[in-house]
């Protein structure tokens, strides 16, 4: 989903508004401060990568003092985990499906809504898949509720009962991580220039789903294969 960032003018080295002419300096609020700089580091992550976002930049971006870039997000690690978890948080909120659709939509509902949001932070999804902070602890458990997330809206969200969690198998999980990696890689080439069309790649997307088919409880189990199938190239 695009971003829309807060309005704000360059920061003094202290996160002070910068006077303007005949003005005085406004004070910022510190949560107003952070939000501007990391405003400013996404932008900069959406347009060059994660891999090439830096204190600097982002200072240099928003007018501010590199000290203030530090104070706020410690590292430059620190930094870039501020940007992928937003930007992780962002596409756990896109795939869900709204309640007033039907079951059986919502499994393509959250297929499309998923491409939305790294097709919106393209560079960013890909440095993340690429293995940037590949070593940091809060990123990848984020990425981890994500993942597991999306293996539950394409199977429990078109079971007859959506309050029942899917029981889940020490087979069903690591299908569910292959799929996941499947779907990413797919997904990461797809960006990076494939030949696919987007509608394609929804399509792929879906039926590559029917690799958890074995290891589905009814009534999820018929309800995938059915859309599995639906997407398959003998269905066109």
């Amino acid at each position: 989903m695009p971003r829309t960032p807060t309005p704000a003018g360059p920061l003094g080295a202290d996160g002070s508004a910068r006077a303007r002419p005949g003005g005085a300096r406004r004070r910022r609020e510190p949560a107003d401060r952070r939000r501007e700089l990391l405003d400013a580091a996404a932008r900069h992550a959406d347009e060059h990568g994660l891999d090439a976002l830096t204190p600097a930049a982002v200072a240099a971006r928003s007018g501010a003092s590199k000290a203030l870039v530090f104070h706020y997000f410690a590292s430059t690690a620190g930094l870039r985990r501020a940007v992928a978890l937003e930007a992780v948080a962002e596409l756990e909120a896109a795939t869900v499906a709204p309640d007033d659709r039907p079951l059986v939509e919502r499994p393509a509902l959250a297929v499309a809504s998923y491409l939305d949001a790294v097709e919106a932070r393209r560079l960013v999804w890909q440095d993340l898949w690429r293995g940037v902070l590949a070593e940091d602890d809060a990123t990848q458990e984020a990425l981890a509720r994500v993942r597991d997330s999306l293996v539950a809206r394409l199977t429990s969200t078109v079971s007859a009962t959506t309050t029942d969690a899917l029981p889940t198998t020490p087979r069903l999980r690591l299908l569910a991580a292959g799929w996941v990696a499947l779907v990413e890689n797919v997904t990461a080439a797809w960006l990076g220039g494939g030949d696919l069309s987007r509608a394609d790649i929804e399509s792929l997307v879906l039926a590559s789903a029917v690799v958890l088919v074995p290891e589905l409880p009814e009534p999820a189990r018929g309800a995938v294969l059915a859309i599995a199938r639906a997407n398959s190239p003998a269905a066109g």
